[in-house]
């Protein structure tokens, strides 16, 4: 595998897009400038070359570079009309970014802590990773895939188009308890944005002291992306426990607004572990999916109604008043895996996107059956369960299962339908772990996702180089 120098980046190339701008992409959509900009945004999202083909991640936020341990890496697989590609691999550290060393348990690359957008505005995404507890790179797309970086202060990334103006904005959290900034792009390539919006997350409620932004999407159908923040309770000293979800819609000044305090089903906080965001009625307004199998009040506990995937539908007030929120627990009626499910499992790793390519998002969870005694993973099965959305919202008619637990949704083929990426093996549990994990990708398309995988990602397969040594290889996956 050929291997060059980059900006001074040392990196094995392995790119591709789900993006315009490439002449053998997706054509554009019609509709107003707000639709065409939001769906030109979305597109590129993951488009780190403009080619028009979505470009995965992959990588392992503990692996070890240079012998520092957790220094973490990701690696960018070019997509094609044939989905993504092993051959011309780029490998991405922080080391490679020549804004310092990485230092131990730095996590680049982690998931959960990256997000991809374009944040200069060329139409070619950004690869976005914290690394350590307060720095954020910016790695920037290009024609020849990810290429210079900037570094900024904060943590926890969340993207969107807050101010509306058809540009990716990011959000950070700062080293201040409870404060945060919006930095409105276009950034330039030394990473200063247009300009930058300080906000004041402190919570009104005493019980729940802590705020944290989560995710984004246009929950009011405004045109302008929305913040979702997690307000959460802190039990015997442990960490953060979310227990409840407020919304700050977005202004065109960037000045986010505070919003309604969200409801569940039954009239209580809408919270999780994970929350998603994705129209799946196609009405306009961005919905929030919640995943929650569990809860850490000192201790492991299931929360108050079982473990849950809960929906939330966007309305003009952040909430719907015509659509009541949905809960779904292993006692639904439909699912395509049955019980008994095993402790605090049901629901994790929840993931949105339209693998049906009917402009509808769908959403997946992992359900694990057994009896979940991590010395022995032989006796636990995990499996992804695929949920259509429709015009009357998620639906478990025509339900899909798959085994594996899922990594995200994204477009490798330009085909629209976004194809489901599943980990398969790697429990997690333990760092000598008998089956390494692999990433399948499994194509979408109008009948649901093929179960024979388009390409399977093994960490074994990645021209990783010297620098880098995974000593927790169960943890590879999706970034």
């Amino acid at each position: 595998m050929k291997r060059r120098q980059i900006a001074g980046v040392f990196l094995i190339l392995l790119l591709s897009a789900c993006g315009t701008g490439g002449t053998d992409g997706p054509e554009k959509t019609g509709g107003t400038d707000a639709e065409q900009g939001r769906t030109h945004r979305e597109a590129v999202r993951s488009d780190f070359d403009g080619d028009g083909y979505g470009d995965l991640v992959v990588g392992d936020g503990s692996g070890t570079v240079n012998g520092t341990d957790s220094a973490g890496y990701a690696v960018v697989l070019r997509g094609s009309s044939q989905g993504p590609a092993l051959k011309g691999s780029q490998v991405v550290t922080q080391d490679g970014l020549g804004l310092g060393k990485a230092g131990q348990v730095g996590g680049f690359g982690s998931d959960g802590r990256s997000v991809t957008a374009d944040l200069d505005g060329d139409g070619r995404a950004d690869f976005v990773s914290q690394a350590g507890t307060n720095t954020v790179f910016v790695v920037w797309g290009s024609a020849e895939g990810l290429s210079g970086a900037a570094r900024l202060a904060g943590s926890a990334p969340v993207a969107g188009d807050f101010d509306g103006d058809g540009q990716d904005d990011l959000v950070i959290t700062g080293t201040e308890e409870n404060s945060a900034r919006v930095l409105l792009g276009p950034f330039s390539r030394a990473g200063a944005p247009r300009r930058t919006v300080s906000l004041d997350l402190t919570p009104s409620d005493p019980e729940n002291p802590v705020a944290r932004p989560s995710t984004a999407g246009d929950v009011t159908g405004d045109g302008k992306d929305d913040l979702l923040v997690t307000w959460s309770h802190i039990y015997a000293d442990e960490a953060p426990v979310p227990r409840a979800t407020l919304v700050y819609r977005g202004a065109a000044d960037g000045k986010l607004v505070k919003g309604p305090r969200l409801k569940d089903d039954q009239g209580k906080d809408f919270y999780g572990e994970t929350l998603r965001t994705g129209d799946l009625n196609k009405d306009g307004f961005a919905d929030v999916v919640a995943g929650l199998t569990c809860e850490s009040m000192g201790e492991p506990v299931l929360p108050d109604g079982g473990s849950r995937v809960a929906v939330l539908y966007g309305g003009p007030s952040g909430q719907s008043e015509k659509l009541k929120p949905l809960r779904i627990t292993e006692k639904t009626a439909g699912l395509p895996v049955q019980g008994p499910f095993s402790y605090c499992t049901f629901g994790s790793g929840v993931t949105v996107g339209d693998v049906h390519g009917d402009g509808y998002a769908d959403v997946a969870f992992s359900v694990t059956t057994g009896p979940g005694d991590a010395s022995d993973p032989d006796d636990v099965v995990t499996t992804v369960v695929l949920l259509r959305g429709s015009a009357d919202g998620l639906t478990v008619e025509k339900a899909q299962a798959v085994p594996g637990s899922p990594g995200g949704m994204l477009d490798t083929n330009g085909d629209r339908a976004a194809e489901l990426l599943v980990v398969v093996g790697g429990t997690g549990y333990a760092v000598e772990d008998p089956q390494k994990p692999e990433v399948q990708v499994l194509r979408g398309g109008s009948g649901g996702v093929e179960l024979a995988p388009m390409l399977v990602v093994k960490e074994a397969d990645l021209d990783l180089g010297p620098e880098i040594e995974s000593k927790r290889s169960n943890t590879f996956g999706v970034v």
